[in-house]
């Protein structure tokens, strides 16, 4: 490969885990899922392989060459959402190939992008499509018919050549390129069909369809007659369920490109009956005039469906609550001392709707607060500019990754504890004098405070995370709601949080009630196995 690359989850990858190499061949990690946080894949990554489904995350910003080369179990594909243009030879190969989830951006395809797909039975569209290049469909040997969007212009050479059982195709009336073998080897194309306003091609007699030159009419395809056959097949199939809209962009809720479990928190949030309509419909054959009265019964079964489901989520989700709260009741205290219990309770209780109390004039002085986070500050500077990706899973790393800015403290600790992290996310960040982005000293300090006391391993550090990513906002729920979360904020209370701090407490499943908040307050400050889910202010 000319450089080093380090194996990680099943794949090989660059020194900062940006790039992906390959598949790890001698390890069984790499399950389809590519984790958020990659932004290329070089040639022929994948090429070869036997998954049956690969996605890849929204992080993902360029894709090599004959990426899926000769994947022939291959049968579903997720690319990325940002991308704006696709590589030539994408899926070449990929003979079992039945899906594609394309991005919304893309104008045009690759050159040889679905070249011997034998199980493709439609062309995937996207809204705008411009550009169908050379060899584009060729060999696409289970494309039966096709409706081009009016998008489309230029068809390239070899386009859709031995496409053998492509028999009807109705063509753009703004059509200005066909390459005269675009359609060579089409054997059972029988049916052509072109408004009758286009200035460049017209129908022949027999059906064929020809071009007007300078030096003459040329034929560009030719269709072969079929015997007691008719063929239904009109200008006005061209509509909105031809063409894949953008609603369609994300696949269930079993495949994301985030590298997650299909652990309990995904079938309780996950889309339950998504497809019922669409699937009930599907088996259904019945005239016009019964259709409407059909479907009227059919969504309103799926109503009544939806509301039994939320109603079933909705007791799972309080049960949940329940079960947490339980786990508060048995607690060990352990000894802090009153200048480190004030750090906490300064940061703390500035987040309570309640009147300022007589207590509030003994908090800690600006003085005594700046020594007790004077080294935790130095050693940020010294021991974290770097993460050390082997201390995290891929999870984590994907987590870290994400963010505009992150960084990771890490304690020695023995004792064994069912969640030995704890999550900071911090709505804003400081400037050292050098220009150094950072965490404020004093948030660093309160919270290495509570990971001694609870006998955190890591502290993980988060700034800016990208809720308008939906595919990050999948990944993120999963796998932050069962994990112990601090919000450090701007606002002086729960009542004035921002946008992004509320979405944060939605996501991270941090409750604001002022009971909830003020019993984890509490037991912040002793050693116990109850999930941290608290919001604090970030004093500068």
């Amino acid at each position: 490969m000319g450089e080093s690359f380090i194996k990680k989850n099943g794949l090989l990858y660059s020194s900062d885990l940006h790039t992906i190499y390959g598949v790890d061949t001698s390890s069984t990690l790499f399950t389809g899922r590519v984790p958020y946080g990659v932004h290329y894949i070089q040639d022929e990554a994948f090429a070869d392989t036997n998954y049956i489904s690969i996605s890849l995350p929204d992080s993902v910003k360029q894709l090599g060459s004959g990426l899926f080369g000769n994947c022939t179990s291959l049968q579903k594909v997720k690319l990325p959402s940002e991308l704006t243009e696709l590589s030539p030879y994408l899926f070449a190969g990929c003979s079992s190939l039945k899906s594609v989830t394309f991005p919304t951006q893309i104008k045009t395809f690759a050159e040889g992008m679905f070249f011997n797909c034998s199980s493709l039975e439609e062309v995937p569209f996207r809204i705008g499509i411009e550009t169908l290049p050379d060899y584009v469909f060729a060999e696409c040997k289970s494309l039966t018919s096709i409706v081009f969007p009016e998008s489309v212009n230029y068809i390239g050479a070899k386009a859709f050549s031995n496409c053998k059982n492509l028999t009807s195709i109705v063509l753009p009336s703004n059509i200005q390129t066909i390459k005269p073998d675009a359609f060579e080897g089409c054997e059972n194309l029988h049916n052509i069909r072109i408004s009758g306003d286009n200035k460049i091609f017209y129908l022949s007699e027999d059906g064929s369809l020809y071009e007007r030159t300078a030096e003459g009419d040329k034929l560009v395809i030719k269709v072969y007659p079929v015997s007691h056959q008719i063929v239904n097949f009109y200008e006005e199939n061209l509509n909105d369920d031809d063409i894949i809209s953008d609603e369609d962009d994300l696949e269930d809720d079993d495949f994301f490109s985030a590298e997650i479990g299909q652990g309990d928190e995904e079938l309780l949030f996950g889309n339950i009956s998504e497809n019922i309509v669409t699937s009930e419909l599907k088996e259904i054959e019945v005239s016009k005039n019964e259709t409407e009265p059909i479907q009227n019964e059919i969504m309103e079964t799926t109503r009544e469906e939806n509301m039994t489901n939320s109603n079933e989520m909705d007791s799972i989700f309080e049960d949940i609550m329940n079960d947490e709260r339980k786990r508060t009741e048995s607690v060990t205290d352990i000894g802090i001392s009153d200048k480190e219990s004030m750090v906490l309770t300064e940061m703390m209780d500035v987040m309570k709707d309640a009147p300022a109390s007589a207590n509030d004039n003994a908090k800690i002085s600006n003085e005594e607060l700046e020594r007790l986070t004077e080294a935790t500050e130095k050693e940020a500077t010294e021991n974290t500019e770097k993460i050390d990706y082997t201390k995290l899973d891929s999870k984590q790393t994907i987590l870290v990754n994400s963010v505009k800015f992150s960084k990771v403290y890490y304690f020695e600790s023995d004792e064994e504890i069912e969640n030995p992290d704890l999550y900071v996310i911090a709505e804003t960040t400081t400037n050292h004098s050098d220009g150094r982005e950072d965490f404020s000293s004093k948030l660093t300090a309160c919270c290495k405070k509570i990971a001694e006391i609870q006998g955190f391993k890591r502290v993980i550090m988060l700034a800016g995370l990208p809720f308008e990513n939906e595919e990050f906002m999948h990944f993120y729920y999963p796998f932050i709601n069962k994990k112990n979360v601090i919000l450090a904020c701007d606002a002086n209370s729960p009542a004035t949080l921002s946008d992004y701090c509320k979405k944060v407490c939605e996501q991270s499943r941090i409750n604001l009630e002022k009971e909830v908040l003020t019993e984890q307050r509490k037991r912040v400050n002793i050693k116990n196995d109850t999930l941290i889910k608290l919001v604090i202010k970030d004093i500068k």
